[in-house]
């Protein structure tokens, strides 16, 4: 059953788990595009949103509004990833800050 949550909730928890995989968030704004978070291990190591890549992904956040989010297990980040996102702990708490909501399945 789909349910309503923070989006910065969601980020704490797979961090804490330690997970490895993908979360892929779909934008109420109309975009063939999903925003993409890459875990290892707990970490956010990379995200991308359409031709934005690493910390131009975060800074750009603020002015979308969340429709679902789905987490993948296993899925691996791309081979290239972003070398300018700030550490997980400080992704999460820009996202606390913007208060985003998000139904997850």
């Amino acid at each position: 059953m789909p349910t309503e949550r923070l989006f910065a909730d969601i980020l704490q928890e797979l961090s804490d788990e330690k997970k490895t995989g993908a979360l892929y968030v779909r934008i109420v704004e109309t975009s063939e595009d999903l925003y993409r978070m890459f875990f290892k291990n707990g970490d956010i190591i990379h995200i991308r949103y359409g031709s934005a890549v690493g910390k131009d992904c975060l800074d750009i956040f603020e002015y979308y509004n969340l429709a679902g989010a789905t987490y993948f297990d296993g899925i691996n980040a791309p081979a290239v990833t972003a070398s300018d996102l700030p550490d997980t702990k400080q992704i999460i708490s820009l996202m606390r800050g913007l208060n985003k909501k998000v139904t997850v399945r």
